[in-house]
């Protein structure tokens, strides 16, 4: 990921110093490119800080995000035309954050922008950076950042105000390498591609009926067997799931479903307890389901039971065809989640347990 930022001569030094201070904290550094852009050499010293634009007059091409910051003291002013034609000389897919003076720049001269929360100062320029983080890193990784700022309680109040229950993350080992980004309340789109067909068609089951929005990605040591990247996209969806919850507040929690399909006919059972464990009750018809083991795809749940810290039952009631039993199972599985992750507005706030903690 590239990412501008607009230095010009109503920025914020505050904003910039905010922006600059949370990227290096990235420990993803190396996968994100950040650079000051400025129309004309411009230069701002600060108390503490130095900022000199290093992208003078060039175009704003080949940047895939864009920030433009202000000043909360000069809401109202405004760049000559030569500014604002080098501003909209960009690519289409350019995304841009403008907060203080640049939302009303963005506002004046017709540009999207992403940046919809009410303004927050002085925290805009630490909000902005983590906001544009969150579309690439995982929730721990945000979280550890913010930490680090001494923002954490108001970037956790940001988020809940905001409603978001997604989660982002990646998961590399000497075996597989896996991304997933997840939005609970979404409206079942996804994009699978774990290089194993009847996997991918598996987890499909999940985002449609569940409502999921799911983008999984893998790449495994196929070439041995199917058996690790099976295990590790079962532990990073369960993974995601957790880390989009949150603390639970406010969720059904526990939900159930029976689905047929076919000659088969299965029911999940499912509690987000935060104690993991899975029961898998069925009669297999046969070892494989197609080529691949029907144990991988037992293995595969008990992964995500355990990453996702629930409590999963599973039985399939009736079935001759191990295909049939497999997708009634994951479509139960999509239903029962799409109730348990649900919120009731009766529960505000509170978490759905005697304990007053889940684990």
């Amino acid at each position: 990921m590239k990412i501008g930022i607009i230095y010009y001569p109503w920025a914020s030094f505050v904003d910039i110093a905010a922006l600059l201070t949370t990227f290096k904290e990235c420990k993803s550094l190396a996968e994100i490119q950040f650079e000051i852009c400025s129309y004309l050499p411009f230069t701002d010293k600060g108390e503490t800080l130095a900022v000199t634009a290093s992208h003078v007059g060039l175009p704003l091409n080949g940047f895939d995000v864009l920030v433009i910051p202000g000043s909360e003291k000069n809401k109202n002013a405004n760049l000559n035309i030569n500014w604002i034609t080098w501003l909209r000389a960009t690519d289409p897919d350019t995304v841009f954050y403008g907060f203080n003076q640049g939302k009303s720049l963005l506002e004046s001269v017709k540009l999207d922008n992403k940046w919809k929360p009410t303004d927050i100062n002085p925290l805009n320029g630490f909000f902005t950076s983590l906001t544009i983080l969150n579309e690439i890193l995982s929730p721990d990784e945000i979280l550890e950042i913010s930490k680090k700022l001494g923002v954490e309680t108001f970037w956790q109040s940001f988020l809940q105000s905001q409603n978001l229950r997604t989660a982002t993350i990646s998961r590399k080992t000497a075996e597989t390498q896996i991304i997933i980004k997840l939005d609970l309340d979404g409206n079942g789109k996804s994009s699978i591609e774990t290089g194993i067909p009847f996997l991918d068609h598996m987890v499909n089951q999940i985002s449609r009926h569940g409502l999921f929005n799911i983008d999984l990605k893998a790449v495994g040591d196929l070439d041995i067997d199917q058996h690790h990247t099976m295990e590790d996209c079962g532990i990073i969806l369960g993974d995601a799931f957790r880390q989009a919850l949150g603390d639970r507040k406010g969720i059904n929690r526990m939900g159930f479903a029976t689905i047929p399909m076919d000659e088969s006919l299965a029911t999940v059972t499912l509690d987000f307890s935060g104690r993991p464990y899975c029961v898998i009750q069925s009669q297999w018809n046969g070892e494989n389901i197609g080529e691949l083991p029907v144990s991988l795809f037992e293995h595969f749940l008990e992964s995500f039971a355990i990453a996702a810290r629930c409590n999963l039952f599973i039985q399939v009631h009736a079935g001759k065809d191990n295909h049939h039993m497999c997708e009634a199972i994951f479509k139960a599985l999509a239903r029962a989640l799409y109730q348990s992750c649900g919120v009731d507005v009766r529960r505000s706030g509170q978490i759905p347990s005697t304990k007053e903690m889940l684990f």
